[in-house]
């Protein structure tokens, strides 16, 4: 099982679009213990993702938990993986190497040059400047680290130059999500420059892959597996989601970061677990999809058609809103366009990274060589 742990509510940013409910609430020593002993259930392996707020905030507990894996592991053999997402303004030099040590993978929040639209300080102040700095340090220790870009309304116009920067900057695995908030202003002109955005993208990821660089982008690569998978990809989706419960501070469980104190979607607490009946129940409701998607030509590739569930007050609803509905429909033939141009050109990168299984420990066997320590 892979646990979330939201460590914390607090942040030391203000976030345009940040979905975290802030407060006070900090996630203690016996709640954080108690969870690792709850993940290690009827599994040789674990993982462990640190969240918030912005969990760099609760340091010594990071370095607690992982002590404290690392001992069991000793004992009994269990195997822990471990992940963060960070705003990335609290790395020091000190985290990075333990996380370097630990081998714990760092998920890197940066919005290049669209950073002080929403991403600020709460004096209004903005942190592309602290970002800056960070860089160079992050991938020093962390080459893999993942790059990780949210585009909001306002920013769309710089959806390109945010991919440029990032893979400018040296990051090969980048990751660019989009505001959905229902108060966030998209309208039909927004989703146009959005589409040309991506079409600007699409050719530089071509470029990319023709130069043999081994790069990834989440949009794009999801959706080419989308296609390979076809209707196991939300099959195999939907197991990972169900395996990857979230933790709030206080020790109650939820189905998802998402659903993160909302009690329609509570199923347990770390000390008494998880009711698993009501788990399967829920999971088996979000795997059915919502009416109007279930004629839709491309519900099999879909992030949302089998990901579609909220709630109006106690009662579990399907809710696939129009803007994701419109940003997959607008990604997946631009996806398409990248797939097909490079399996066209029989582009031996591409046909290697997405028909060959063995691919990724070849990869990962040819960049460890690579590296010096």
């Amino acid at each position: 099982m892979q646990l979330t742990l939201h460590v914390t509510n607090q942040c030391n940013l203000a976030c345009k679009y940040c979905f975290v409910k802030r407060g006070p609430t900090r996630m203690s020593r016996e709640v954080a213990i108690a969870a690792v002993k709850l993940g290690m259930k009827n599994n040789d392996t674990s993982g462990i993702l640190f969240y918030g707020g912005e969990p760099l905030l609760e340091k010594e507990l990071i370095y607690d938990v992982v002590k404290h894996t690392k001992e069991i592991r000793k004992k009994t053999g269990h195997t822990f993986y471990y992940k963060i997402t960070t705003n990335g303004t609290l790395l020091d030099e000190e985290f990075l190497k333990f996380t370097a040590k630990a081998n714990l993978t760092i998920g890197f929040s940066c919005d290049g040059p669209a950073q002080d639209d929403c991403r600020r300080f709460p004096d209004g102040s903005g942190s592309f400047a602290v970002l800056e700095e960070k860089i160079p340090l992050l991938l020093k220790y962390q080459p893999y680290a993942v790059g990780m870009s949210v585009v909001d309304p306002a920013t769309i116009d710089k959806a390109a130059a945010i991919i440029a920067y990032l893979y400018g900057k040296g990051f090969r695995y980048i990751h660019m999500g989009v505001n959905y908030c229902k108060t966030a202003p998209w309208t039909i002109e927004r989703f146009s420059t959005f589409e040309n955005e991506y079409k600007k993208i699409a050719e530089m990821y071509i470029n990319w892959i023709r130069a043999e660089e081994k790069i990834y982008f989440s949009p794009f690569d999801m959706k080419i597996l989308s296609h390979l998978k076809g209707d196991t990809y939300n099959i195999d989706r939907g197991r990972m989601n169900m395996n990857q419960p979230a933790v709030a501070p206080d020790g109650k469980i939820y189905t998802m970061s998402k659903h993160l104190n909302n009690p329609v979607f509570a199923i347990g607490n770390v000390f008494s677990g998880i009711d698993v009946a009501k788990h399967k129940e829920i999971f088996a409701r979000g795997a059915i999809p919502a009416e109007p998607c279930r004629k839709c030509a491309i519900k099999s590739r879909c992030n949302y058609a089998y990901d579609n569930l909220n709630n109006e007050g106690p009662n579990i609803i399907d809710d696939v809103t129009p803007v994701q509905c419109t940003h997959e429909r607008l990604i997946t033939p631009i996806a398409d366009y990248v797939a097909q141009t490079l399996y066209k050109e029989k582009n031996a990168m591409f046909l290697h990274k997405h028909y060959n299984d063995l691919y990724p420990l070849m990869s990962l066997a040819e960049d460890m060589g690579k590296i010096k320590c």
